[in-house]
């Protein structure tokens, strides 16, 4: 990429050995490079692929695993998946990833009617520190994305009127302590500190040939917790489980409409609310080691989301709709509790070097009543692949999945308040979807 040419002097310790520092200022400028390149992404989440809106994608040697990792959990990233195996790492460590999504969603509506989303990527990231204070006690903070969403259709697609725009970004702040209780026995529990954001937009048929605009957004906070257990009743064989409460979040903000000016007496700006209720989750594994060096894992995860029964944003002043007034807007969802499958597992090929694959089958939340542009969702096959590079005090992890959404039609009637909108069998068709997604971590053990 760059013309730049470098030679080094003789003994530089960049040339004998890649497993030696070449100081203290060697590791300080590497530590400074990683948190630079891999932070803002951390930061500022957007979006990942997952059933429904919850992200999985927490950590690269997760991922590259297809996320079958409750069991293994030997990282810091155990913090999201299972923090009871936080007590296998014996060194203070920090932990930093990126993860990088390119969907591509499309819809195939009656005759020749074609919309897709606009290509872009989506980011998000993780950010854990890990402190063994002694044998027995393991203290860990993390801080993720479990939650996020993100859509871009064209202004003047078909659907315009039902979802032009959705966003959904969380922050969570996750301490965590790992407590081991025997040989091979630990448990581990946790706080989860949750802000969300979420961004709603969709075009108005307020008058012929003149379109109005809804911009809703809003914001709000909740707290959680989270336990896991990691049992070793055999050498090479080990049982996980965890659990991830839901967490009510309230959000506050504005419903803002862009009108013609004929509909001046209309208000503009109205504050309101609207409750959202992230599931629980349970996740169950087994990973086995007893044929060196090859490690397996099978995943299974329950997630609760028949808490997702409506969407209601609740306003401070009615405003007109279906040919009445309304203080509130309510979406009908009636989602249903979901599993996915998941199977991974690692080769340690060298001291230095580990390969990773996994597949996972991720079974849709979303019921044929409900679906609707803003979620398109279906289930999903998910492939995995990736490696582990051990380069002096650096884990580096790089990972990459393929994930394949099944075709799915949707033949509804999309509603406000109960009543269909006039363009909503315009969105009756096919929705295809598929996604690449890359991620990209790098810890370091003092």
């Amino acid at each position: 990429m760059f013309d730049h040419h470098y030679s080094a002097p003789a003994g530089c310790c960049v040339c004998e050995s890649l497993q030696k520092p070449c100081g203290p200022r060697r590791g300080l400028v590497a530590i400074f490079l990683a948190v630079l390149f891999l932070v803002p992404a951390a930061v500022w989440p957007t979006r990942t692929e997952a059933a429904g809106f919850s992200l999985i994608q927490q950590g690269t040697g997760a991922m590259a695993q297809a996320n079958a990792f409750v069991a293994e959990a030997d990282d810091p990233s155990a913090i999201y998946y299972n923090p009871a195996g936080l007590n296998q790492i014996k060194k203070p460590q920090v932990y930093l990833a990126t993860f990088l999504n390119y969907p591509d969603r499309e819809f195939h509506g009656p005759g020749d009617t074609f919309s897709a989303t606009r290509p872009r990527f989506y980011e998000s990231g993780s950010f854990y520190l890990v402190y063994p204070a002694n044998d027995r006690v393991t203290l860990g903070l993390g801080y993720f994305t479990p939650f996020g969403l993100g859509t871009d259709w064209p202004a003047s697609w078909t659907g315009r009127y039902i979802t032009t725009y959705s966003r959904l970004k969380t922050y969570n702040v996750n301490p965590v302590i790992s407590l081991k209780l025997a040989q091979h026995l630990a448990i581990a529990g946790g706080v989860n500190f949750l802000w969300s954001d979420v961004r709603l937009r969709r075009n108005l048929a307020v008058l012929p040939f003149v379109d109005g605009k809804s911009d809703v957004s809003g914001s709000g906070s909740g707290i959680g917790a989270n336990i896991g257990i990691l049992y070793e009743p055999l050498p090479g064989l080990k049982l996980g489980a965890s659990y991830r409460s839901q967490i009510f979040v309230d959000h506050h903000g504005e419903l803002h409409l862009s009108l013609p000016a004929v509909m001046a007496n209309v208000p503009h700006d109205i504050d309101g609310s609207a409750k959202v209720v992230f599931p629980p989750s349970v996740t169950f594994g087994i990973s086995l080691n007893r044929f060196a060096p090859f490690t397996f894992n099978v995943d299974a995860t329950w997630t609760g989301w028949s808490t997702y029964k409506e969407l209601e944003v609740r306003l401070n002043r009615a405003i007109p709709m279906n040919d009445g007034l309304a203080s509130s807007i309510i979406t009908k969802k009636d989602w249903h509790d979901s599993w996915t499958v998941r199977f991974g597992g690692n080769w340690q090929v060298k001291e230095n070097l580990k390969i990773r694959a996994g597949y996972a089958y991720d079974m849709t939340p979303v019921p044929d009543s409900t679906i609707e542009p803003q979620v398109p969702d279906s289930n999903r096959h998910i492939f995995a692949v990736g490696a582990d590079l051990k380069v002096w005090r650096f884990n580096l992890g790089i990972a990459y999945n393929f994930i394949l959404n099944e075709s799915r039609r949707k033949d509804n009637l999309y509603a406000l308040n109960g009543v269909p909108l006039p363009s909503a069998a315009q969105v009756n068709g096919r929705y295809d979807s598929h996604t690449h997604s890359l991620g990209l971590s790098s810890t370091f053990e003092f």
